[in-house]
């Protein structure tokens, strides 16, 4: 399959750059670009490189969410709430009429007609109980920020609820049986992400397992039948792997002039392949969800045979000091960013002076 050209600015969406060419405006599969192959570094691990060189413009993957949800303020406002069923995913506006969850477990759960709620009755049902339990009290005691990232959690279980439905079979298959060249789906994909309890501060594991523990344990109310290590470890890898949804791509460089930001953010995702792409300040791909909360891949420069496919973690243009992005990268991902970029705006080091022999008064 020919990967489209886009003749117009880069922008990651699916809608002006395939729609014409490529039958994938109701795919329910991920589209992976033929040259986009994974390989392992000693030191990155896995990564995304291309086969065969690509050109700039290129549409290399299309991939579906494993689990997403909403991050607005005032949901029965907010014209940028998400369908909640994993086969839509699109915009609800306020002039429709939304279908809302009959037990009201919460305002940020709508789908955009009876027919997606009805088709997202066994996904929504492993989280609804739960959401109606602890959704107010999380939200009043812990904050925005630990409750969308319980609720994610939730939501991954829940995808792996459905997934064990349909597939009994599927968790028979660990990351070891997979050829490490070839792509995993599913539970087996998040259960191969990188990121583990040694990753993250101690403090902040502490924290996390204080949450496990009060909210995530296995029960009638949220029927996993994980361990909490399990569940700990899981939040590990989603805090080191989910996406963050905004409405203009990330990872424009250089920056245009004037400089454009991507957004106010409008959702949160976990995607099994995109989640292959680690980072560089000066990357070669740009990055944006569709009209269907799918996350786009889109080559921003000529990528020659072998090279890594990177994106950025960030909006570059929040952070243009070399300072200012490594401390981001080192607070929010645990490492110190080494790419071309970085390494090449690295003050020189300070040539040491012999002139004389120091004095050896005090030794």
């Amino acid at each position: 399959m020919q990967s489209p050209i886009a003749t117009e600015r880069l922008l990651a969406t699916t809608d002006h750059i395939i729609r014409s060419q490529q039958n994938l405006s109701d795919r329910q599969q991920p589209w992976i670009h033929p040259r986009l192959i994974q390989s392992v570094d000693p030191i990155k691990g896995r990564q995304l490189r291309v086969s065969q060189p690509v050109r700039k413009g290129e549409l290399l993957l299309v991939d579906l969410p494993y689990a997403l949800i909403p991050v607005v303020d005032h949901p029965e406002q907010s014209e940028d709430i998400r369908c909640s069923n994993p086969a839509c995913h699109r915009r609800v506006a306020r002039t429709v009429e939304r279908v809302s969850c009959p037990t009201r477990c919460s305002a940020d759960v709508v789908w955009c007609n009876q027919s997606c709620r009805e088709a997202d009755t066994l996904r929504h049902g492993f989280e609804c109980t739960w959401l109606k339990k602890y959704a107010t009290s999380i939200r009043s005691k812990w904050g925005e920020y630990d409750f969308g990232m319980l609720w994610l959690i939730v939501r991954i279980l829940a995808s792996r609820h459905v997934e064990f439905h349909n597939t009994p079979s599927s968790d028979k298959t660990g990351p070891g049986d997979v050829n490490p060249s070839s792509f995993e789906t599913g539970w087996n994909a998040i259960r191969s992400f990188c990121g583990s309890q040694d990753t993250w501060a101690h403090s902040q594991v502490r924290h996390w397992a204080v949450l496990v523990k009060k909210y995530l344990g296995s029960s009638s109310s949220l029927p996993h039948g994980m361990t909490s290590s399990e569940v700990l470890d899981l939040i590990c890898q989603e805090e080191a792997n989910s996406f963050g949804l905004y409405p203009r791509e990330t990872g424009a460089f250089p920056l245009p002039e004037p400089a454009v930001d991507r957004g106010e953010q409008f959702g949160a995702g976990v995607y099994p392949t995109a989640a292959l792409a680690n980072h560089s300040c000066s990357p070669n791909i740009i990055h944006k969800p569709d009209n269907q909360s799918r996350m786009v891949f889109v080559a921003s420069k000529d990528i020659a045979t072998g090279e890594e496919c990177c994106i950025s973690y960030f909006d570059l243009s929040s952070k243009v000091e070399l300072q200012d992005r490594r401390e981001h990268l080192q607070g929010s991902f645990r490492f110190v960013c080494k790419c071309d970029r970085c390494v090449s705006e690295e003050p020189p080091e300070e040539e040491v002076q012999w002139d004389e022999f120091p004095s050896m008064e005090g030794f």
